[in-house]
């Protein structure tokens, strides 16, 4: 039952993350919240569930969705041939500083702390 409690939430958070850029601390607390509790109970290292091998997938869903925020912002600000070549590297250096500033400001601490302890 707690296998099937944790997967399910975790499955959400997975899903919460598409919108990683507009994410906020706020919309994924109730999973959080019960993912916590799930892993502080005892029970999933009682049932021998893989903790960290799903939350190796969860930050390996992250990286994919920033690659693909980069790689859609990168060919916006290409589109645009000017004069200049390295304006638009200059242009998506602010973007990312400002993008990981707010992504900081967020969320500073990891999303699955107390969980990570346990795995």
């Amino acid at each position: 039952m707690y296998n099937s409690v944790f997967e399910f939430f975790l499955g959400s958070l997975y899903q919460a993350l598409d919108e990683l850029a507009k994410l906020k601390r706020d919309d994924i607390a109730p999973f959080l919240t019960i993912l916590e509790q799930v892993g502080d109970s005892g029970l999933l290292e009682r049932f021998n569930i893989d903790i960290l091998s799903r939350i190796n997938e969860l930050a390996e869903r992250v990286r994919i969705i920033a690659v693909h925020q980069y790689t859609e912002k990168s060919n916006e600000m290409n589109a645009q041939p000017g004069v200049n070549r390295a304006l638009p590297l200059l242009f998506m250096t602010d973007e990312l500083e400002k993008r990981a500033k707010l992504l900081d400001k967020r969320f500073p601490a990891p999303l699955l702390g107390s969980v990570l302890i346990l795995a």
